[in-house]
């Protein structure tokens, strides 16, 4: 399959999908104002993530393909840098978001303090100058994720260290990562179903109120993330070493790698009423006073 075909008729599509998608959550999680909290903080970084990831590959690597550009593809080390930072970006939120819902179901008393507006914002901080310290060692100075002619993709410098820092540094360090935060979801869902069979009619109790159906939605949300990231490292990793087919090959890395941010803009749409109908300009025909309480009280 060409390089310039697969770009035109898979890559560039998707990635513009993912741009338009995750821009327009930024958006709409930023103007509503059930999202000025913890978990809004979070959303809109894991958006901005997303969105640059779509957005780099689209303006750098599509017309660097696209047009063949020789000063292009001498810098392309550099749009590897960006594409693998906010990847890691976009996984390192991911997991924050699951700590978000675990403590919010398994300390609710402590959750206003945990994830306060301050300790978010640090976390946030934290998480933006620890990926990209590491980046930029790994990625900038010890090796380069740069475009090649004969795979005609992006690929690791071919040396045996920076193969363990792909295999170790990228692959096991991400897959890690997805792995516990998927754990943790689970454990957040488990903790959910405890709490729902010990329901009373109080509905004016915290414990009640994280037992809403925006909850289970957010909580829905984040596993299916988690399984989407997941399915996308393994197939990365894994299908090229045992299908030598090239269109199995490319949907199974590069198309996934791409999609997956796109993936993961359309799973906050599908899961979120507030962000659908903010986008598609339609106001809301009711509001349910336990999710406003919700909303305040945990951020979910």
């Amino acid at each position: 399959m060409d390089s310039i075909n697969q770009t035109v008729y898979a890559l560039l599509p998707i990635s513009l999908i993912g741009s338009i998608l995750n821009w327009s959550i930024f958006w709409a999680v930023h103007k509503l104002q059930c999202f000025n909290h913890s978990f809004g903080y979070l959303s809109a970084n894991q958006a901005i993530a997303d969105a640059m990831h779509s957005t780099t590959f689209l303006l750098y690597f599509c017309p660097m393909v696209l047009l063949n550009e020789p000063t292009l593809k001498a810098w392309s080390h550099h749009c590897g840098f960006v594409l693998l930072l906010f990847y890691e970006l976009s996984v390192m939120i991911h997991l924050a978001i699951s700590l978000n819902r675990f403590t919010a179901v398994w300390a609710p008393y402590k959750y206003s303090t945990i994830f306060s507006s301050f300790n978010t914002k640090l976390l946030i901080f934290g998480i933006y100058v620890f990926v990209g310290s590491v980046a930029v060692l790994f990625y900038e100075k010890f090796c380069y994720f740069y475009y090649d002619e004969k795979i005609r993709f992006l690929t690791f410098t071919n040396s045996e260290f920076c193969g363990y820092i792909g295999w170790y540094g990228d692959f096991l360090k991400n897959s890690a990562i997805v792995a516990v935060l998927v754990s943790i979801d689970i454990l957040t869902v488990l903790k959910v179903r405890k709490m729902s069979r010990k329901v009373v009619a109080n509905l004016s109790d915290s414990a009640q109120d994280r037992l809403s159906c925006r909850e289970m939605r957010f909580l829905k949300q984040t596993v299916t993330q988690g399984v989407v990231f997941m399915s996308e490292l393994l197939t990365y990793f894994f299908v090229p070493q045992y299908f030598e087919n090239k269109w199995i090959v490319f949907f199974a890395t590069s198309f996934a790698w791409v999609a997956v941010h796109a993936l993961d803009g359309m799973v906050v749409v599908i899961f979120n009423p507030e962000v659908r109908g903010f986008l598609t300009c339609r106001e809301k025909k009711h509001r349910v006073s336990s999710t406003n309480a919700l909303t305040n009280h945990s951020g979910l």
